[in-house]
């Protein structure tokens, strides 16, 4: 019988942990800032569309970071917590970040394939930076591509 009573005992103290922790995780939902919608276009500065590869936002005041992947078109919408969420306001740097492979091929044009400068692919050299309003937001971010003088395989085994 008392190894009953120790049972029961333990399976509530369990059941009382998880209900905490599940409580406690709900309770921080309500601790994320307000997004506001955020669509747009990445293109180059000739005006056609960058149609490869992610943007992402992050909040200078905050920290937080929004994504989009690009579409064919060059267009996105970002999200922070939810799909399609959009993005905290305020200033945000931006980078543009593409995973194209390029090494090896032979005589291949850069431009040609929709490369942007590598520069944005980090938020110390973008210098790209976003301000995000309390209201629905368009934006449009105009890139330079990877010019033919930038090598891709500029490493050496």
């Amino acid at each position: 019988m008392a190894s009953e009573v120790r049972v029961s005992a333990i399976r509530r103290r369990d059941v009382a942990i998880t209900l905490a922790a599940f409580l406690s995780m709900l309770s921080g939902c309500s601790d994320r800032l307000k997004t506001y919608p955020v669509n747009g276009k990445v293109q180059f500065k000739s005006g056609s569309p960058v149609r490869v590869g992610t943007i992402e936002l992050k909040s200078r005041q905050h920290n937080i970071h929004s994504r989009g992947t690009l579409n064919p078109d060059g267009t996105f919408t970002l999200t922070t917590y939810e799909d399609g969420d959009g993005a905290i306001a305020g200033k945000h740097d931006c980078v543009i970040v593409q995973f194209v492979m390029t090494e090896g091929l032979q005589s291949h044009r850069p431009s040609a394939i929709g490369v942007v400068d590598r520069r944005y692919n980090s938020y110390t050299t973008s210098g790209i930076t976003v301000d995000i309003e309390a209201k629905k937001n368009e934006i449009t971010i105009e890139v330079e591509g990877l010019h033919s003088t930038q090598r891709t395989n500029e490493h050496k085994h």
